[in-house]
């Protein structure tokens, strides 16, 4: 593997998955293992590393339910409006 290491991939998937709102007790670190496992039994070994970060990335969603981000509505709401530009005198 070439420009990242197979501790740089481990550390990117697992900072998303927490950063995401995954609990990763022990069975979910066993779950993201065999996710890259896996992943790297697809790229192979004569493939560059930023090629199996992004294959380990895509299958997330096979291995992992992530939770929905709820984006909270803006507040004051958002009104369209001028500020004078248009107006000479």
């Amino acid at each position: 593997m070439e420009d990242i290491s197979f501790q740089h991939v481990f550390s990117r998937v697992y900072n998303y998955l927490r950063e995401a709102g995954v609990e990763m007790a022990s069975e979910q670190c066993r779950q993201m293992l065999q996710l890259i496992d896996d992943a790297v039994a697809e790229v192979g070994a004569d493939e560059g590393g930023h090629r199996l970060l992004e294959n380990a990335m895509n299958k997330l969603p096979e291995y992992f339910t992530v939770p929905d981000v709820q984006i909270p509505a803006a507040s004051p709401p958002l009104i369209r409006g001028s500020i004078g530009y248009n107006r000479r005198g």
